[in-house]
């Protein structure tokens, strides 16, 4: 070779081109070709009794999320016989093969990769020559990103259009010299310039070059031989190590709806089983349980392949959980549940629950999750979405991760930045490069397949990987199960960082407003299933109805279906959000008849008439509040336990009424506890805790300011809202009429029509009641706004470095300032019910019903409300709006202060039945300790017995005792899954009482016998 490296690479990419067009020699024309538009995605035993007409290459088929099946007779040439067949179906759209009702392989000829996932299908790898055979093609018309690419373009003119239906020869020999081939041009090309590898690579493509001619068949073998002396040079005893798993990261749903998943799924896991039989080292990873639940149900012969597959350890369901859900949004006991059903499908369906949490593509990791996942029996994690970090790259590939209360596990991420690896040269050198502790460590993991839209590993890929096993200039690179990889990095790293809280995505910081309905209904329907199970357990124990298992359970799959990373987030199409409205419909409706059957049967009989006041309390906590008589517009006090309830005559007047007056322009609101005065346009001005004898207003401040942003991210609309938007900002908010709706003595209700500007109205109603210092305000919205979000903020009379917020089981600090870049990346937020914001001896809380953003910068306190965001889905939260929102003072931080158990009580108000039974009172569960709180109360899954689960929420050890009315017999802690540990011993059961000690934010499930 002569010294021309740059010609030598030129001349070696142009031979590898020239080798992969020899790949298919020789094509035939079908028997007979003939297509069936179908009226939707209707099953295969519909689709063969379609109607079919000829169809012919050139066509194109649609429109976009159209059906059609293709019958493909074929007849294999006789001079064919000995060759390897292939059938090349080419639709540019997303296909599968079916042959006697059973999904075979996907075809998916139209993506965003460097080139097609697939488009051929092997008939035989060894004709006789003659053969006959029909086939069915089942395409999809629209490709692995749906119709668009997310923002909005669509990705081509040309999807639907049948460039072949043809059949071909496959040629071996080329193929094989072509993958040896193109990894040492690969390593030529990417190694570092110069390096012995690099310099060897390059030669030895040449000698391969020189060596072939095409068309001489016996010069093939020659380059063979010369690959293999290149392949035979071997690693050092000391290297990095890359672990690889065949993965297709299927968006349960995104740019396309539900129902084209399970298609995707179809395709998807097909296509990896018929590889397997191929490349028995090849191993492919499915994460999401519901996934394969549809498979089960919809795809038995599939599933059975599926299965012997993975008895093979070929197969590897991971994960742990029913989908990859989103892990800001979902309240705990939902990523509870995540684990629960998920592990409980994975334990029945093949053998043994997963040990890693496999979430690679969610918007940031709740500081909660940790705990969560240990007591799932969950060791270890994986993501890598946290490399997109707008401002500050993770430190650590490889770390412990701890959660709020101390909890670890193993995490790692994935150094190449992806997990839709092609398994190249270039792909394999940035994972090495990037792996951030080769100071203490020596494994990594790569994640290989088309993903996002399915369709996963290909053939090529896996060649690829078996070229590179152990090559000298490379990692050593083998494909490992997620819980070999994890067994290895365990043993392999050395004194591992330890990184504290919550893994805060440093991008997507929209996904926590947009599409309001779908979040709102969300949070109603855990809910309304938080209710329904605890009082369907208590009816089952008392009046012996069976407890309502299977349709709970059914009602939970459709909750953690709705909490994917794309659907609740907010970042799907809208046909997604019609599926989402319609399950959401079916769980509250549903939830609710349970809910209101259970309580028929615990309850005091109804009235005939209307009576006394009956009031049911399904929270850790006793309520005194101001509730609507039933049957009639009168208000009342109630008082009700903790987990019960109480009957008492109305109590409609009190010796300290909350007034109205005006002032000036404005008004003011007054109990015996705050003040609140408001000016003209309905701004806060002044809110005066009496108790406390402070202002928690700041000087000259307008608190209840609705604040619209200019929203225009840099690129992905539904997902970013980028920092610059506080930038540019109109104070907004013009009150055109006032009225006084109720006038006490028990409540206040002030109703305001503000025009936020031409294209939305607001009405709010501002209440106050005689009971609470807790002051309401609830908003109506007609929502038809472009690029512009809408925010309420509350300047306040505080001092702090921090704001708290609330999460799953627990609370976070995030500061108030920007001083850092950590610092200003959190300049949105996520939290649940409540943010607070306080100094050590008086704080205030801005309360929700339904919202997730916030932000706290210096002394201003925001929510955020609605975004109008337009891609991908141009409705998004247009329409008419619901939510509340509410500000509470209270002395001290917002642990001592009341704040959790009072965001509990203004999302879930009391409920109210009329009844003439007698004036009683009945707690079936009470914690003396509101530190404490009792979150969740439900039947095992396994027997009669009660699950009781508590969280520890104000971050401090605690002791506390459980009371119940029930004869408790025994009690024992368990795991999430509800197993006890061999070693636990049971607590104690005195008079029906338990003695409970937790560590800071500590999660404890029971299991009680009663």
């Amino acid at each position: 070779m002569l010294k021309h490296p740059e010609v030598t690479k030129g001349r070696i990419a142009r031979f590898a081109r020239e080798l992969k067009a020899l790949l298919y020699p020789e094509a035939a024309p079908l028997a007979r070709l003939s297509v069936f538009s179908a009226p939707g995605r209707i099953s295969y035993r519909e689709a063969i009794k379609g109607k079919y007409r000829t169809a012919k290459e050139g066509e194109v088929f649609g429109p976009g999320w159209s059906t059609h099946w293709f019958k493909i007779d074929y007849v294999i040439p006789r001079e064919w016989a000995g060759r390897k067949v292939l059938l090349h179906f080419d639709s540019a759209s997303e296909g599968c093969v079916w042959k006697d009702g059973v999904p075979l392989q996907g075809l998916t000829s139209y993506n965003w990769g460097p080139e097609d996932v697939r488009s051929y299908f092997t008939l035989t790898p060894r004709a006789r020559g003659g053969e006959k055979g029909t086939l069915y093609v089942e395409a999809a018309i629209n490709g692995l990103f749906g119709l668009n690419d997310g923002e909005g373009k669509l990705q081509s003119d040309n999807m639907g259009l049948l460039r072949h239906a043809r059949l071909v020869t496959f040629d071996q020999a080329i193929w094989d010299l072509m993958w040896d081939f193109a990894i040492i041009k690969e390593m030529a090309e990417g190694l570092p310039v110069d390096g012995p590898d690099q310099g060897h690579a390059l030669t030895t493509a040449n000698e391969i070059v020189n060596a072939v001619v095409f068309g001489e068949r016996e010069t093939y073998a020659k380059g063979r031989a010369i690959a293999r002396k290149f392949f035979s040079a071997r690693n050092g005893t000391r290297n990095h190590h890359i672990s690889a798993i065949g993965h297709a990261h299927i968006d349960t749903a995104w740019l396309w709806p539900l129902a084209e998943t399970h298609r995707k799924c179809y395709r998807t896991f097909s296509t990896a089983v018929r590889m397997m039989d191929d490349y028995p080292e090849y191993k492919f990873v499915c994460s999401q349980a519901q996934q394969l639940a549809w498979i089960k149900k919809e795809q038995p012969a599939l599933y059975a392949k599926i299965r012997a597959k993975a008895k093979k350890k070929q197969f590897v369901p991971a994960g742990g959980t029913w989908i990859e859900p989103d892990c800001n949004i979902p309240s705990g006991e939902s990523l509870v549940r995540q684990f629960l059903i998920g592990q409980r499908f994975f334990l029945h369906e093949f053998g043994s629950i997963c040990q890693e949490f496999w979430n690679p593509d969610v918007f940031g990791y709740s500081g909660a999750l940790p705990q969560i996942m240990r007591g799932a029996g969950i060791r270890f994690f994986l993501t890598q979405k946290l490399s997109w970090n707008q401002f500050n790259r993770p430190t650590s590939s490889t770390f412990l991760w701890e959660g709020i209360d101390g909890s670890r596990v193993l995490t790692h991420f994935p150094p190449a930045n992806t997990y839709n690896s092609f398994c190249n040269i270039e792909e394999v050198l940035r994972h090495y490069n990037f792996f951030k502790d080769k100071e203490r460590a020596s494994e990594g993991y790569l994640l290989f397949g088309y993903g996002d839209g399915g369709g996963g590993p290909t053939e090529e890929m896996v060649e690829r990987l078996a070229r590179m096993k152990n090559l000298q200039g490379l990692p050593e690179i083998e494909i490992r199960t997620p819980r070999d990889f994890f067994q290895r990095c365990e043993k392999d790293i050395t004194d591992p960082i330890v990184w504290s809280g919550e893994l805060y995505f440093e991008l997507h910081r929209g996904t926590y407003t947009t599409q309001a309905a779908n979040k709102r209904d969300n949070r109603r329907s855990e809910e309304v299933l938080h209710d329904a199970e605890f009082l369907s357990a208590i009816a089952a124990l008392e009046k012996g109805p069976a407890y309502p298992h299977a349709a709970i359970n059914h009602l939970w799959e459709l909750v953690l279906l709705n909490q994917f990373h794309d659907i609740i987030p907010g970042s799907s199409i809208t046909h997604v959000y019609d599926d989402s409205a319609k399950d959401y419909a079916e769980i509250l409706g549903s939830a609710a008849k349970i809910r209101a059957k259970a309580a028929s049967q615990i309850l005091p009989t109804p009235a005939k008439k209307n009576g006394r006041v009956g009031t049911l309390n399904t929270l850790s906590w006793a309520r005194r509040e101001v509730v609507t008589v039933p049957g009639s517009r009168k208000l009342s006090f109630a008082s009700v336990p903790s987990y019960g309830y109480a009957v008492a005559e109305p109590e409609t007047k009190t010796d300290v009424p909350v007034s109205f007056r005006k002032s000036g322009m404005g008004f003011i609101l007054e109990n015996s506890l705050v003040r609140a005065t408001f000016d003209a346009q309905g701004h806060l001005i002044g809110f005066f805790d009496l108790c406390n004898q402070r202002e928690a207003i700041a000087e000259r401040g307008k608190g209840n300011q609705f604040v619209l942003f200019e929203d225009i991210p840099q690129r992905w609309d539904a997902w970013d809202v980028e920092i610059f938007h506080l930038e540019k900002r109109w104070d907004v908010g013009t009150v055109r009429q006032m009225r006084v709706v109720e006038k006490g003595p028990l409540r206040v209700t002030v109703e305001l029509d503000i025009e936020i500007n031409a294209k939305a109205k607001l009405k709010q109603r501002i209440s106050l009641t005689a009971e609470s210092p807790r002051l309401d305000f609830a908003c109506e919205v007609d929502w038809t706004e472009k690029n512009r979000f809408l925010k309420v903020e509350f300047p306040l009379a505080l001092r702090s470095e921090f704001a708290t917020y609330e999460i799953q089981f627990g609370h976070v600090r995030r500061p108030t300032h920007f001083n850092t870049s950590w610092d200003f990346a959190r300049f949105e937020v996520c939290a649940h019910k409540w943010a607070d914001l306080s100094e050590p001896n008086f704080g205030v809380a801005l309360l929700n019903d339904s919202k997730y953003g916030y932000a706290c910068h210096g002394n201003v306190l925001r929510l955020s409300l609605l975004r109008s965001t337009k891609l991908p889905d141009p409705q998004a939260d247009m329409g008419k709006h619901r939510f509340r929102y509410a500000l509470f003072p209270h002395e001290g931080g917002p642990q001592l202060g009341g704040v959790i158990s009072e965001a509990a009580a203004f999302n879930q108000p009391l409920q109210t039945f009329a009844t003439s039974a007698e004036p009683q009172s009945r707690s079936y569960f009470s914690v003396d300790n509101p530190a404490v709180v009792l979150d969740t109360v439900k039947q095992a899954e396994d027997s009669k017995h009660l699950i009781l689960r508590f969280y520890e929420a104000h971050g401090a050890h605690q002791t506390a005792m459980l009371t119940s009315l029930l004869n408790l017999k025994k009690a024992a802690i368990t795991n999430l899954l509800e197993q006890t540990e061999p070693k636990a011993a049971a607590l104690k059961c005195t008079n029906n009482r338990i003695q409970l000690k937790l560590r800071p934010f500590e999660l404890m499930t029971l299991k009680i016998e009663v």
